[in-house]
């Protein structure tokens, strides 16, 4: 891995837990007042992913429609997030 990769990781690594943080925030102190916050923490992160895919040839060559299909299959079995949604169809 050469310098470039290593500091997108590094601060892939540090968006990451700044969503985290983010989210701690909404859900303590609601989504109102910390929506701002978290929007400018997951874009910063959507940013850094980005980036991680473009040079970082491993990353790149996922197949990320594959992998998201395979993560929404798991929420509709595993999660109540499509619940109301699959009702309706």
């Amino acid at each position: 891995m050469n310098s470039k990769q290593q500091e997108i990781l590094d601060i892939l690594q540090e968006e990451a837990a700044e969503v985290i943080q983010a989210i701690s925030k909404v859900r303590r102190f609601g989504l109102q007042n910390n929506i701002e916050e978290l929007n400018k923490e997951l874009a910063d992160l959507s940013y850094m992913i980005e980036l991680a895919k473009t040079y970082i040839p491993e990353i790149g060559q996922f197949n990320f429609a594959l992998g998201e299909r395979r993560k929404y299959d798991r929420l509709v079995q595993y999660s109540n997030i499509f619940k109301h949604e699959e009702s309706l169809s």
